[in-house]
């Protein structure tokens, strides 16, 4: 069961938070909080501290489009996470200050029973 919550950012606007479990270095499940962003299209972000706390071991760096629509190279790390019962081999981007779940790992999720336009049929 994914645990989350909604709440209120530094300016006001409202925030989806869930806890992932993602396995550390050492293969073992730590708890992260990170923020729903349906705008990010990866699996997910870590500031920096988050990434040492797991000891993460760099694969490499990509360029990609953030939200104001420039390139920007980052870090990226192998890891797996543990998503509805099951463990996903993803990419964990290192991101400046907030951690994000992205469209890649909500992808396919469990708990969506209707498909969209057909709500209203």
């Amino acid at each position: 069961m994914i645990r989350g919550m909604v709440a209120r950012n530094s300016d006001g606007g409202l925030e989806a938070w869930v806890v992932v479990s993602v396995m550390d270095a050492a293969g073992e499940p730590r708890q992260c909080e990170v923020i729903v962003d349906t705008g990010f299209t990866g699996w997910l972000t870590l500031p920096e501290n988050e990434i040492r706390r797991l000891g993460l071991v760099r694969a490499g760096s990509r360029f990609s489009v953030i939200a104001s629509g420039n390139e920007a190279e980052f870090d990226y790390y192998e890891t797996s996470v543990l998503w509805h019962g099951r463990l996903h081999e993803i990419e964990v981007f290192q991101s400046i200050d907030q951690p994000l779940l992205g469209m890649e790992l909500l992808e396919g999720s469990p708990g969506l029973p209707w498909t969209p336009g057909t709500a209203g049929t």
